[in-house]
């Protein structure tokens, strides 16, 4: 009896021997190319040398030419209740007075203002978003407008052409050039020497007084806002 139980593995091998023998010639190591085999690749994919690479043109990637220009909020906040003659203010004549604001400020300083650039046909001037959101902004402007006619926009850029440091800070621009000057900094910022400026938490028409006071040549330009602004009554 143990001489047929120790054949019956002997056996069992010898039929898997055959099956076996395949798979461990796959699993040898494959031999390392030769000296010729590297030449001949070399030669049919050379690498490319110092003439060709420099020959070659680089990518570009695409151009991407910034927005210029400020972003219209009063005609956002317009288009969004629908409220009838609602054209945009900021469509009319240019205005020489700017009014830089941040919807930070409080909230009775916000009415004012807003009240007043209606009257005196200003500009307000925003920096960027409130909170990063053009909705937040947009609701917020709607509540301060209601019904008047105001320019409002977002134009970082100039808080950089009229060195804006502080909010409100009320600018008075003394020609023509300053007024339409639009676009990169780096193009052509505002000098000193063509505008006017006061900063402080202050009415629109004490800021209007006191540049005619610090700069009389101001006078033309700042005289006319100052009547229009007392003709009108606050709303």
């Amino acid at each position: 009896m143990p001489a047929r139980i120790d054949r019956i593995p002997l056996l069992a091998l010898a039929c898997l021997l055959p099956c076996l023998l395949p798979c461990l010639a796959a699993a040898q190591v494959q031999p390392w190319p030769s000296t010729q085999d590297i030449d001949r690749a070399l030669k049919a994919n050379p690498f490319p040398d110092a003439d060709r690479i420099g020959s070659q043109a680089i990518p570009q990637p695409p151009r991407m030419e910034p927005q210029r220009g400020a972003i219209d909020i009063e005609a956002l906040a317009r288009g969004k209740v629908h409220l009838p003659n609602a054209g945009a203010a900021s469509g009319a004549a240019p205005t020489p007075l700017r009014i830089f604001i941040t919807l930070d400020m409080p909230q009775a300083s916000l009415q004012l203002l807003t009240d007043q650039a209606a009257r005196a046909g200003a500009v307000l001037v925003l920096r960027g978003l409130k909170s990063q959101s053009m909705r937040q902004t947009v609701a917020v402007v709607q509540e301060l407008i209601g019904k008047r006619r105001v320019a409002w926009i977002i134009d970082p850029e100039a808080f950089t052409r009229f060195a804006v440091r502080q909010a409100p800070t009320f600018v008075l621009t003394l020609n023509d050039a300053a007024n339409d000057m639009q676009g990169n900094c780096r193009a052509g910022c505002a000098t000193p020497a063509s505008f006017v400026s006061v900063a402080g938490d202050v009415s629109l028409d004490y800021a209007l007084e006191t540049i005619q006071r610090r700069q009389p040549e101001a006078a033309p330009r700042a005289e006319p806002l100052l009547k229009r602004l007392r003709a009108s009554p606050a709303s």
